[in-house]
């Protein structure tokens, strides 16, 4: 048995996954704490300082390029950890997206699929990235959730790792800075429809990348993980009112166990990325797509990913599987 699915490797990453959340979690609780004891000096020594920098100093928008610190992705324990865990890697690229990203003025958006129960994949990949993207990788910044950006030391490990607010005033800056995109487009509706070894997509709805993608004339790559929708047992129950809170809140709660029960610790998964051929959309106008040009365009990426899904899933194992896109 190999190092990665050893049982000694799978206690320590369940060690270091609860730990790194717990660092998160305690760190965050000790504010609300100081905030109930001691009001005057948690909101001078940190509250105020804190969010009046990240509000004015640092919005959203300045931050549209990003923070990466790549020595962090890189060389980081428990992002090695993480990848070990999940024995994540890459498939080859097709030949049509090395030349395109071999380019000197390539620019994507790299629409990426499934979302899963916590996306912690994600994480992981940013260091690995430039195995596929050797030329852009450095200006590639993801869309993440606008929450994650309020909470103290989860908006620093999203900036150091390549993260930018998901709102569509910084997709644009960024593009337009000549940043290439990657995006989750299933988002939160996806992640509260997981359901464990089922293959689904939360993207008949989801049109706005592809829009995105038009105004500004840069191809769309559709990508797929594989094994991501295995991380964690999932359950039903309350289903309802979860969604009635993710839909009309934006606050998911999924009902998800991991590794020896633990909500924050995948199962050893092995995660393979695999990327399809960049697409390109012609319209008349681009500031002004029709509607029937965008679901033309929507329609071509649907059947890209699919396809993508079908030409792989045989030789990573999941050949009973089919792709449902809701």
């Amino acid at each position: 048995m190999s190092f990665e699915t050893s049982t000694a490797h799978q206690i320590w990453s369940y060690v270091v996954f609860n730990s790194l959340f717990a660092i998160i979690i305690s760190f965050n609780l000790s504010l609300i704490a100081g905030l109930w004891y001691y009001p005057t000096q948690t909101l001078l020594g940190f509250i105020i300082p804190y969010y009046s920098y990240i509000k004015i100093l640092a919005p959203a928008e300045f931050m549209a390029t990003g923070m990466r610190w790549q020595s962090f992705s890189k060389d980081f324990a428990v992002l090695h950890t993480m990848r070990k865990h999940l024995t994540l890697r890459f498939a080859p690229p097709p030949k049509k997206l090395v030349q395109a990203e071999g380019k000197p003025d390539a620019q994507f958006l790299i629409a990426t699929f499934p979302h899963g129960v916590a996306s912690e994949y994600r994480v992981a990949m940013d260091g690995m990235m430039r195995e596929v993207f050797p030329n852009v990788h450095d200006k590639v910044v993801v869309l993440t959730a606008s929450v994650l950006f309020a909470i103290p030391l989860v908006r620093e490990l999203a900036l150091w790792t390549g993260c930018v607010d998901a709102r569509k005033s910084v997709a644009e800056k960024a593009i337009s800075m000549g940043r290439s995109i990657l995006v989750l487009p299933g988002g939160e509706a996806e992640q509260i429809r997981t359901i464990y070894q089922k293959e689904r997509v939360y993207l008949k709805r989801r049109k706005g990348f592809i829009k995105l993608a038009l105004k500004h004339g840069i191809p769309v790559v559709p990508s797929y993980l594989f094994g991501v929708n295995d991380y964690y047992y999932t359950s039903s129950i309350l289903f309802q009112p979860r969604l009635w809170l993710q839909k009309s809140m934006g606050i998911c709660i999924p009902m998800a166990v991991g590794l020896y029960g633990s909500i924050f610790c995948p199962f050893a998964v092995p995660t393979t990325v695999v990327y399809g051929e960049p697409l390109s959309f012609t319209v008349k106008d681009k500031l002004s797509p029709t509607s029937e040009e965008l679901d033309a365009a929507h329609d071509q990426f649907c059947k890209a990913l699919k396809d993508l899904f079908d030409q792989h899933k045989k030789e990573l194992g999941y050949g009973d599987r089919e792709l449902e896109i809701m």
